[in-house]
C-alpha cells in the first residue's frame, strides 16, 4: 500500500468521524426555528432625519431621541448551567430603532430594522418600563419585544425579546451605577416554512 493511499484513507475517516450523521444533519437542515442569544449594546449615532416616519414605522415618535442604535454581541455561557460567562464575545448584529408614545408612561412603541449576518428584516413591538431604581437607584428594567417580518425565504417570520436594563448612562456597555449588563439581553427566534 503506497503513502498517498495511507494519507488519503486517513484524511477520509476523519471527515466521517468529523462530520455529524446523516440523520443529525438532515435534522439540522430541516430544523423549522433557529434561535439566537445576544447582548445588545446602545452606541451613539446621528440621528436621520425623516427615518423615523410614521409612514415606516406604524407609530408617531418622540420629539426627541426616537432614533436608537445598537450593536449586538454573541455571548457564551456555562454549559452546565447556562450562566452567562461572557457577555460581549463578538459583533454579530446591528439593531435601528424607532421608540415612540404608547398612551401610558411606562409603555412605548417600538420599530426596528436588524441586520443579522447577511439577513436584514424589521419588526414591529413595544417596550415596557418594569421598575424604577431597581434593582438600585438609577437602573430600570425594562422589557421589549418585536414580531419579526420582511426576512427571505425561507424565513416565515419571527419574535425578538429583551431583558433590557438601562441606567444614567446613556450609551455604552457600563452601566451608572457599575456593575450591570447594559442595554439588553435579548433572544431572536426564527422560523422557516417545512
Amino acid at each position: 500500500m503506497s503513502r498517498t493511499t495511507v494519507i488519503m484513507g486517513a484524511v477520509a475517516l476523519l471527515s466521517v468521524c468529523a462530520s455529524p450523521s446523516g440523520n443529525a444533519a438532515a435534522q439540522s437542515a430541516a430544523a423549522p426555528e433557529e434561535i439566537y442569544i445576544l447582548r445588545s449594546i446602545r452606541e451613539y449615532r446621528e440621528p436621520t432625519t425623516g427615518w423615523c416616519s410614521s409612514g415606516k414605522t406604524g407609530f408617531e415618535s418622540f420629539a426627541t431621541d426616537a432614533e436608537r442604535f445598537f450593536s449586538f454581541w454573541s455571548v457564551r455561557s456555562r454549559p452546565a448551567d447556562g450562566r452567562v460567562i461572557e457577555a460581549k464575545d463578538a459583533r454579530v448584529a446591528e439593531l435601528r430603532g424607532c421608540f415612540g408614545p404608547a398612551g401610558e408612561p411606562a409603555r412605548q412603541n417600538f420599530y426596528a430594522e436588524i441586520t443579522l449576518s447577511s439577513m436584514s428584516f424589521h419588526g414591529n413591538g413595544e417596550c415596557l418600563a418594569m421598575k424604577v431604581d431597581f434593582p438600585e437607584a438609577g437602573l430600570f428594567p425594562v422589557r421589549c419585544q418585536l414580531v419579526l417580518d420582511g426576512l427571505p425565504a425561507p424565513y416565515v417570520g419571527g419574535l425578538l425579546t429583551t431583558n433590557t436594563i438601562t441606567s444614567k448612562a446613556g450609551f455604552g456597555d457600563e452601566t451608572n451605577p457599575p456593575g450591570y449588563t447594559q442595554a439588553s439581553i435579548a433572544t431572536i427566534r426564527l422560523w422557516k416554512s417545512r
